[in-house]
């Protein structure tokens, strides 16, 4: 067991976890957080670290440099996948796009901590004349409008769950580098179409900073106890849940067929 700190990841998973329309499993959390055993990548990650590496260079801690699919292997006709195509033509368009506004890239992977609050920056950068910070972003839901990680940019308001990392990165900006309103940056570039593109600044009100600061104290709150009582994270199987945690084969709560569910109208 390892007390983890305060990052945007556990703010969200223990938020869900005592959210009545949630109720994420506790034993997922426990393992992937406290135990830190490691989870592979799903395919959506793998691309999406693959996108980041070529745009930046940048890979995450132990990770080695991805392979890309490939297909007609061995052959003459031997070439990328189209998933993987696409990404590789996504991250060429951020190094035209970061060319032709000046970007000046300070770090990649930054790893920021400030009294056991953390995170990791994708880019510090100089843009439009100021330090910032910039996030890439590869997603398949470039334009959605309802899911919580949807990228329709006048929705972005009512989505916290995407909101919640500048919010952070705000903080951590404030308190490690004394800059009170750090610039915070999403580069969004679409799995589905390497032509696609938005570049989002997401101004964040002193409330929601006052409010995280609140956050982090609960989260700490939270960490501690569920360190020192680890079986106090329950186990919430669900077939769906339990179906895509990575832990699946390896746990005993796991259930195997779809629970019976009511509606009433």
């Amino acid at each position: 067991m390892q007390k983890p700190n305060v990052s945007q990841s556990i703010i969200k998973v223990l938020t869900e976890y005592f959210h009545e329309d949630t109720l994420e499993c506790g034993v997922k959390i426990r393992k992937q957080y406290f135990e830190k055993i490691p989870t592979p990548h799903t395919e959506a990650q793998a691309l999406g670290i693959y996108f980041e590496y070529m745009a930046t260079g940048y890979l995450p801690k132990d990770t080695l440099p991805p392979v890309p699919d490939k297909v007609y292997v061995g052959t003459a006709r031997e070439k990328l996948s189209a998933d993987y195509q696409r990404a590789n033509e996504s991250a060429e368009l951020f190094k035209l796009f970061a060319e032709k506004y000046g970007i000046e890239i300070i770090t990649t992977g930054e790893y920021m901590n400030h009294d056991g609050v953390s995170g990791i920056t994708d880019i510090r950068a100089k843009f439009n004349g100021e330090e910032c910070i910039i996030d890439l972003k590869y997603s398949s839901l470039f334009d959605d409008k309802f899911t919580d990680f949807g990228w329709h940019v006048p929705s972005l308001s009512m989505k916290p769950k995407l909101m919640l990392q500048p919010t952070h990165y705000k903080w951590l900006a404030r308190r490690l580098y004394g800059v009170h309103d750090m610039p915070f940056y999403f580069w969004i570039f679409s799995a589905k179409d390497s032509l696609k593109a938005k570049i989002i600044r997401c101004n964040i009100d002193e409330a929601h900073v006052d409010i995280h600061d609140t956050t982090i104290d609960k989260i700490r709150q939270y960490i501690d106890h569920f360190y020192n009582n680890p079986d106090k994270l329950e186990a919430r199987p669900k077939y769906l849940r339990c179906m895509e945690c990575p832990f699946y084969n390896d746990c005993d709560h796991k259930i195997v067929m779809p629970e019976v569910e009511t509606v009433y109208y």
